[in-house]
């Protein structure tokens, strides 16, 4: 029985009986869902509804009394995917189901803390630092310690500093490990300030959450023996993304009652860049010598040609379990193959070929993908889009919670719950500007550093602190606004943004920006109170917004193409997709060529990516390409070579002339870029595009990107920055970029040297 079509609320479905609950799955599915007596591990093949399973299985737990709710730990690794888990058991088996702990690890991590970090020696309402709050207080530590950023990037010492935590080392056993490394040590010298500042901060970080958990478990035997007894089943979702800390916690949680169930796939084991250990999944089964391993082979999504491409490709790593795809579906159309001179007919080409499934085929551009390896790859996609009159969206742009107003009254929020925060005070004691600057900052800071206080702490002694006039009634007048915030409702989330708003002098300073601008951004402000009239209270609003991970940004009703480097798009599907770039040192990545392991997880995105196309599959490689200002020969990348020849139609030949001959160069010029849709807010967290045309010859192309604040993008010259405002259109696009190391530049787009930095990893 199906609820697909039952619009029904949940509360008044009759609960499925536990045979009924099997009714529509396929034998191993079924032995999945049944497994009782032990570890069990399912290895679910893309598309092979590894989420049918584990929700099925926790729905049958609990329909023949085996486990009650309150005794289910349920993690997965996107907000959304929990919310998605216990919706879809609670319209099985009834709204009892909601008392379940379904969570991802963060949130999971955090609730046992809000309990426990006392004993840590953490204060109640401890503030969650997010990766912008970090890379601040990395940078803070490395000029205070006289080291040169752009040599020792913050960025770069974020990340080792959170490998490290990964790998379940602190700051000291870190040093100790490398201490023969001058570069390491250097690091660890920050990892220890930084740590120290977190503290004095009352803060943690996501990677704090694990490890804080881990280690009050671990010392405290009662709240050990209190865990381990309450979950009698600890099921987990995508599990060849885990680390070290993660598969430490889940071994500990079902120690006593030994019921784990663990789901995932080593083929799309594609996140080692963010500490995921592919290790934890192959060798389960060696580490539960009683477990049950059940393989889902069966595929729901796409078709044989489809798969016996992806099967091809990914037989070539070693060491992997014996799993090959199939369907009961159909043949299917074979993967189109397309030659290009450049990137630039490359991106005509693809231009043409969605035009064409949408007419041959009559997909919607909704249901239609280009994926590429790195974002850099996007400025030529989205130029000959445009081009064509192509309506796209890249996904993965600017989070609603990342933009520059949305984190400053959400800061505003985290001091009234947490007074010690000191990245929140460094953001907003100026912000608006109350006259507070650099030097009046620079003296807080140091009074609270002799004085043993936290930076938030210090406004309210600016007095002593030695701030001047101006300073003086600024710091006075944050610190009675923060009084005033701090003496409000905590159960009413929504008044305290609207007062943070408009007490703050934010609307006031807001009115100074251009009037769409200006709109937009109130707007932006009223979305998030919005938002925060959800919740019971301040606390938990900030908290559920302290975890909020990347939003799925995709709308079916938005009509256009979706634009994603590879590793976005996993956990997606598409009618159909194009996979751009397939060269060696573009994909493969350059930096794995000489690393097997590298290159496995390469293949895996490989993998990954001609998986979540259903019907239509199109890849595209350049014989030439220009990166870094410099035009180079290509080689096809070795994936190509290893899907079958009698799986591919090579259509370069019987392209239109018109995709080999033409040039950059003579392309006509044209100006009349005013029918694009730029900055962002028409689609929350994206760009929208609509029929446009070429830009005009010789321009750089950087008033085709789609910048938006907070972008982070690179200048020839300048360097790394991030685009604080955008305005025009066209060849009259101009864009603010406050660059790392050579200050603020109001820059015209299409006279700039400009393009999109690459993400970390």
């Amino acid at each position: 029985m199906s609820h697909l079509f039952d619009w029904t609320p949940a509360h008044a479905r009759r609960p499925q009986t536990p045979d009924e609950l099997l009714e529509d799955l396929t034998d191993p599915q079924r032995a999945a869902v049944t497994h009782r007596g032990g570890p069990l591990l399912v290895v679910a093949g893309a598309g092979s509804g590894k989420t049918r399973v584990l929700t099925r299985r926790i729905a049958h737990l609990l329909a023949t009394g085996d486990v009650r709710p309150h005794e289910v730990l349920a993690i997965t690794f996107t907000n959304k995917a929990a919310d998605e888990m216990r919706r879809r058991v609670v319209e099985l088996v009834g709204a009892d189901a909601q008392r379940m702990w379904v969570a991802t690890f963060h949130s999971a991590c955090l609730r046992i803390l809000r309990a426990t970090a006392d004993r840590l020696g953490y204060a109640p309402g401890f503030t969650i630092y997010d990766t912008r709050d970090v890379l601040d207080v990395v940078e803070r530590i490395e000029r205070e310690l006289g080291y040169d950023t752009k040599r020792l990037s913050p960025r770069a010492v974020a990340a080792a500093i959170s490998a490290a935590k990964n790998a379940g080392l602190d700051a000291g056993r870190y040093a100790d490990q490398r201490h023969d490394e001058p570069l390491a040590r250097r690091v660890g010298e920050v990892f220890a300030r930084y740590q120290a500042a977190l503290r004095t901060a009352n803060a943690m970080d996501f990677d704090d959450l694990l490890g804080n958990a881990l280690t009050v478990l671990t010392r405290e035997d009662d709240l050990r023996d209190h865990y381990q007894q309450r979950f009698a089943q600890v099921l987990v979702d995508e599990f060849q993304d885990t680390n070290g800390v993660q598969d430490d916690l889940v071994s500990l949680l079902a120690m006593r009652h030994r019921q784990l169930s663990v789901v995932g796939d080593a083929d799309q084991s594609i996140y080692r860049f963010r500490a995921a250990d592919v290790r934890n999944i192959l060798t389960f089964a060696e580490r539960f010598p009683d477990a049950r391993v059940v393989v889902l082979e069966q595929n729901f999504r796409s078709t044989q040609t489809i798969l016996d491409a992806a099967n091809a490709v990914i037989e070539r790593n070693p060491g992997r379990p014996a799993k090959r795809l199939f369907t009961r579906g159909a043949r299917g159309a074979r993967v189109r193959l397309y030659r290009a001179g450049d990137e630039y007919e490359e991106a005509r080409f693809v231009a043409e070929e969605l035009r064409r499934l949408r007419t041959e085929h009559a997909i919607a551009y909704h249901d239609m993908a280009v994926f590429y390896r790195t974002n850099a790859q996007s400025r030529v996609l989205e130029e000959e889009l445009l081009h064509a009159g192509v309506p796209y969206r890249v996904i993965a742009g600017l989070r609603f919670y990342d933009r520059a107003e949305v984190k400053t009254a959400l800061a505003y929020a985290r001091l009234v719950v947490n007074p010690r925060d000191e990245a929140s005070a460094r953001r907003v004691i100026n912000e608006p500007r109350r006259g507070i600057g650099a030097a009046a900052q620079a003296r807080l800071a140091g009074w609270a550093a002799e004085n043993g206080r936290s930076f938030a702490e210090a406004p309210w002694h600016a007095a002593e602190a030695g701030l001047g006039a101006r300073a003086l009634t600024g710091a006075r007048d944050f610190a009675a606004l923060l009084d005033e915030l701090r003496a409000r409702d905590p159960s009413d989330p929504r008044g305290l943004i609207e007062a943070i708003v408009e007490r703050s002098g934010m609307t006031a300073a807001l009115a100074s920006l251009e009037p769409r601008e200006a709109e937009a951004r109130l707007e932006n402000l009223g979305a998030l109170a919005s938002a925060a009239a959800e919740y019971e209270s301040v606390g938990d609003f900030i908290e559920r917004v302290s975890l909020v991970a990347d939003a799925d940004q995709l709308d079916p009703a938005s009509g256009t193409v979706s634009l994603m480097t590879l590793h976005v798009a996993k956990g997606l599907e598409f009618a159909a997709v194009v996979i751009t770039g397939l060269e060696e040192a573009v994909f493969p990545h350059r930096r794995a060529l000489a690393d097997p392991d590298e290159l496995e997880e390469e293949r895996r995105l490989c993998y990954v990516g001609l998986t979540r196309a259903k019907a239509h599959l199109t890849l595209t490689h350049a014989w030439a390409r220009t990166q870094w200002g410099q035009r180079a020969d290509a080689l096809p990348s070795r994936f190509l070579g290893e899907v079958p020849a009698a799986l591919v139609e090579d259509i370069s030949r019987a392209a239109p002339m018109r995709w080999r001959e033409a040039t950059r160069e003579n392309r006509p010029a044209r100006s009349d870029l005013g029918t694009a849709t730029f900055g962002g807010d028409d689609v929350p967290g994206g760009r929208v595009f609509g029929s446009g045309t070429a830009p005009a010859a010789r321009s750089t192309g950087a008033e085709l990107l789609g910048l938006a604040p907070g972008d982070r993008v690179v200048h020839e010259r300048y360097g790394a920055g991030t685009v604080v405002r955008c305005g025009g259109a066209g060849m009259q696009a101009r864009a603010t970029v406050s660059f790392d190391d050579a200050g603020t530049k109001q820059l015209v787009l299409a006279m700039t040297p400009l393009r999109r930095a690459e993400p970390e990893g």
